[in-house]
């Protein structure tokens, strides 16, 4: 019996979405595909793929654009998803169309449940200037609130064309990227940080203070990362507490079972 109260209890800490659980970022920049940043690439490929030997799998239904010289990986492409098994590969990367500068609210319509499920299985995405849309229910918390994303296809809100000198937070560095070079242009939207963080979303690289939001803030991130254990291979706070439950319901069974009993 101790054998069959073990394994459900590790079953049910096991099957926590939190454990398995991929990431899915929010990219405000075109550093990648049109500036083709030689530091930054290679940062970002490195965190979406993580520790596995998968490649990642470049979607741009327009056209993709190889990158593989600056992010330092032999990377899939693709222009559909049609018939695409994702689980072959270690994360799914959305290019903007044409490399710049908003990317395509519709590109994931048709496609929402499989990649919903390959994250949900542990794999990463990311979208590329994302700048609002549902993207068919991949990003959490669905089309943004007028005014919640700044800049170029801003919703709303304003900001510059360009920005550059963005600052890596220490959740940023944290995570492997180091503070990306002067390069022109780096990033063209960012995501206002009382509503985006509200749906635990992590901030890893400091938006421009000249974006200006519809509720007057300017706190922002051009770059989100969500769910999962953000790339590090840490199980997020709840999945801890999960674990501990059920490691105690463990420990107490095998206590109640090795209670002796003594006859008269």
């Amino acid at each position: 019996m101790i054998k069959t109260v073990t394994a459900l209890a590790l079953a049910t800490v096991l099957a926590s979405p939190a454990l398995a659980s991929g990431f899915v970022a929010l990219e405000g920049s075109d550093a990648t595909s049109l500036h083709r940043d030689g530091v930054y690439t290679p940062q970002l490929f490195k965190y979406l793929k993580g520790a596995s030997t998968k490649q990642v799998l470049i979607y741009n239904q327009s056209g993709t654009i190889n990158i593989d010289g600056n992010s330092g990986q032999s990377n899939a492409y693709t222009t559909t998803l049609t018939g695409v098994t994702l689980s072959n590969y270690s994360a799914l990367y959305i290019q903007t169309p044409g490399a710049c500068c908003n990317a395509n609210n519709a590109v994931l319509n048709g496609f929402g449940a499989a990649v919903s499920s390959f994250v949900s299985s542990g794999g990463n995405i990311a979208i590329g200037n994302y700048s609002g849309g549902t993207y068919d229910g991949v990003v959490v918390g669905g089309a943004a609130p007028f005014g919640s994303i700044g800049g170029i296809g801003g919703n709303g809100a304003s900001g510059p064309g360009c920005t550059d000198g963005e600052t890596v937070t220490a959740v940023g560095i944290a995570k492997g990227f180091g503070q990306p070079p002067v390069d022109g242009c780096w990033s063209h939207q960012g995501y206002e940080s009382s509503y985006w963080e509200g749906l635990g979303y992590s901030n890893l690289i400091a938006s421009s203070t000249a974006y200006t939001y519809a509720d007057g803030t300017h706190a922002g991130s051009s770059f989100l990362a969500l769910g999962g254990t953000l790339g590090s291979g840490t199980p997020e706070p709840e999945t801890w507490a999960l674990m501990l439950v059920g490691f105690g319901a463990i420990g107490a069974s095998m206590r109640r079972r090795a209670t002796k009993v003594t006859f008269a």
